[in-house]
């Protein structure tokens, strides 16, 4: 894992005091001005409540230029003047099929070997890990894209099972057993922080 970016792996963004408290200390002390949020996954793209909130938390934060960026709509672009990718939530098999189509993966390298800030909501955490096959087992997105390769990126080596609540905890059990893997909990208010290669759980 790259120690000089800083990743954080979320359920609702900043949308919970402490993580945005954080995020934003560690935006202060580096200066950063510039973010993009990718609003793929997500119903409406730009115009989805959640991005409309994203852009104006990043703003209130001191964020002067703030970019919208579709990969299903917009094509390739070169992400590489912004400080932090803020990627929303939404459908995890849409956002993992254009993510791909897009190499997206050699962005965030990029990010993180610059000293940026990756921010995962939901399914933007969760194309970072090893895999997204857990979307596909429990309370399962719709597969509209048809996607077969349930393999995320791994860049980070963490399965995330965001929005968790104790009603799915036999099932998230039972996945854990049956795939020999750990699949950490996120309620709504925690994040995973991941930085200088050490991770916190803000909560």
């Amino acid at each position: 894992m790259n120690k000089l970016g800083v990743i954080f792996l979320t359920s609702t963004g900043l949308s919970s005091k402490n993580v945005y408290e954080k995020f934003k200390e560690i935006v202060d002390s580096k200066g950063f001005k510039k973010a993009v949020i990718i609003t793929t996954a997500s119903f409406g793209k730009e115009n989805n409540e959640y991005s409309q909130l994203a852009l104006s938390q990043l703003k209130s934060i001191g964020f002067n230029l703030v970019d919208f960026y579709d990969f299903e709509n917009d094509g390739a672009r070169n992400l590489s003047k912004y400080d932090v990718i803020y990627v929303c939530g939404g459908n995890t098999f849409k956002l993992m099929k254009f993510a791909t189509e897009m190499n997206f993966d050699k962005e965030i390298k990029s990010l993180l070997e610059r000293g940026g800030i990756y921010i995962g909501v939901s399914a933007g955490s969760l194309i970072i890990g090893p895999s997204i096959k857990i979307v596909d087992e429990i309370n399962p997105d719709k597969n509209e894209v048809g996607l077969t390769d349930f393999k995320g990126f791994n860049i980070v080596d963490i399965i995330i099972f965001p929005h968790y609540s104790q009603d799915v905890e036999k099932n998230i059990k039972s996945l854990e057993t049956k795939n020999n893997i750990h699949i950490e909990r996120l309620n709504n208010s925690q994040a995973i922080l991941i930085k200088y290669g050490e991770k916190i759980l803000i909560e």
